[in-house]
């Protein structure tokens, strides 16, 4: 792995670790929208998970930030994973 998908790895792994502290109280008052986060911090809420990307991509030239759905259900949206079931090749 490179350093920088370690870095990458590293920020969406704290940031995760953060929100799921900080979710009991942001279901209260974001339910449904979109938070980006950043050195485990809260940069701003969104009401698609597109606009929270455009907004990292505009605020960070570096890419590294991560987005989660505020929602009780759990998801994770900071890396993009393909996977093909090998039965179906």
């Amino acid at each position: 792995m490179s350093a920088f998908a370690e870095t990458k790895r590293a920020e969406i792994d704290g940031n995760l670790a953060r929100f799921l502290e900080m979710l009991p109280g942001l279901l209260a008052a974001h339910k449904g929208r979109y938070v980006l986060m950043r050195r485990g911090a809260v940069v701003g809420y969104y009401d698609t998970a597109l606009d929270a990307q455009i907004a990292g991509n505009q605020k960070f030239d570096d890419e590294i930030f991560s987005i989660q759905p505020v929602t009780d259900l759990a998801e994770e949206l900071g890396c993009f994973a393909y996977a093909v079931d090998p039965r179906e090749s």
